[in-house]
């Protein structure tokens, strides 16, 4: 008898990836947050984006959320994200 293992892993990406340029200050800057919608995940990026506005002088905090945890943001969010300065993201429990 045969058996055949199956790992549940995603191809390896084609290119490799990078990541984008950290912007040198957030003193005036949009920054997008995607929670995923974990307990507490919202309540710890709010008050980060805060934080942000009062102590880095963010200008723009926008929050977003994933439908669920387990599944990937929706490409309309990701285009939203795309247009922030930075993006922020989180897990809760």
């Amino acid at each position: 008898m045969t058996q055949t293992l199956v790992i549940p892993r995603p191809p390896a990406p084609k290119a490799a990836l990078t990541r984008a340029p950290r912007p040198s200050t957030l003193t005036g800057r949009a920054i997008g947050v995607l929670s995923n919608g974990k307990p507490n995940a919202d309540e710890f990026l709010e008050a980060l984006g805060a934080l942000l506005r009062e102590r880095a002088g963010v200008r723009t905090v926008a929050y977003h959320r994933k439908p669920s945890w387990s599944r990937r943001a929706p490409d309309d969010v990701i285009r939203q994200l795309a247009q922030y300065d930075a993006v922020i993201t989180a897990v809760g429990d």
